[in-house]
């Protein structure tokens, strides 16, 4: 027989041999360490869903959590200056006397309010027409933190008043147009902060430099008419 009939059985059998050895392997099995080997080699295989009876072991996929975003600070909330009690020859929401109005003699009339906590740095007073915005009858500032009222017509020393919308650098009561009937009311401001400002200075001026150092106010409301 040709030697090249016998060499091809051979080739077939050693062919054979290793598709055989590599069906045996389905990577299950450790195969024994070489002698140069010397890391270790994981033989952890997730098992396939048929071998778990239907059941998928995969892991799910790591999802990163949810950081909720960051919000914008929320500006402080607004609150309008506490009150307290002030009294006036007349009480509250009612007719006001003509002695206090231009009817009458028109002078200022007594106030009292309560005693003004410590850090009060002035006191001042105000009369405004609430049925004519921005008309001052009577501002007066600079007076003692330590006052609790005022006398008829009292303008106590260092105090500074401040010309009214009649022009004058005084008190001028209620004075609606006649037919008419208005509200008037008179503030008393706690004040954190000195106004500065001297006799003479425009009402409204010095209306606002008090209202905007006021950090407490009391109010009395009242009603004149002229028929």
């Amino acid at each position: 027989m040709p030697p090249s009939r016998l060499i091809l059985p051979s080739l077939l059998l050693v062919v054979t041999s290793l598709v055989a050895a590599g069906c045996n392997d389905d990577g299950r099995t450790l195969r024994p360490a070489r002698p140069d080997q010397t890391e270790s080699v994981s033989t952890t295989v997730m098992p396939t869903v048929a071998e778990t009876g239907g059941l998928d072991l995969t892991l799910p996929p790591t999802i990163a959590p949810t950081v909720p975003p960051t919000l914008a600070p929320t500006a402080a909330p607004t609150t309008a200056p506490a009150g307290f009690t002030v009294t006036a020859p007349w009480a509250d929401e009612f007719a006001i006397d003509s002695r206090y109005t231009c009817d009458g003699p028109d002078v200022a009339p007594a106030l009292t309010w309560e005693a003004a906590p410590d850090g009060t740095q002035e006191i001042a007073v105000a009369m405004t027409d609430l049925d004519l915005p921005g008309f001052v009858h009577w501002v007066m500032a600079g007076i003692d933190p330590m006052s609790t009222g005022l006398g008829e017509g009292e303008v106590p020393e260092f105090a500074s008043v401040g010309v009214n919308s009649m022009g004058r650098t005084a008190y001028s009561g209620p004075c609606p147009p006649v037919g008419e009937t208005h509200r008037y009311q008179v503030t008393v401001y706690l004040l954190a902060q000195r106004t500065e400002l001297g006799d003479g200075a425009a009402g409204a001026d010095l209306l606002a430099a008090v209202q905007g150092s006021a950090f407490m106010t009391g109010q009395v409301t009242g009603v004149y008419s002229r028929l």
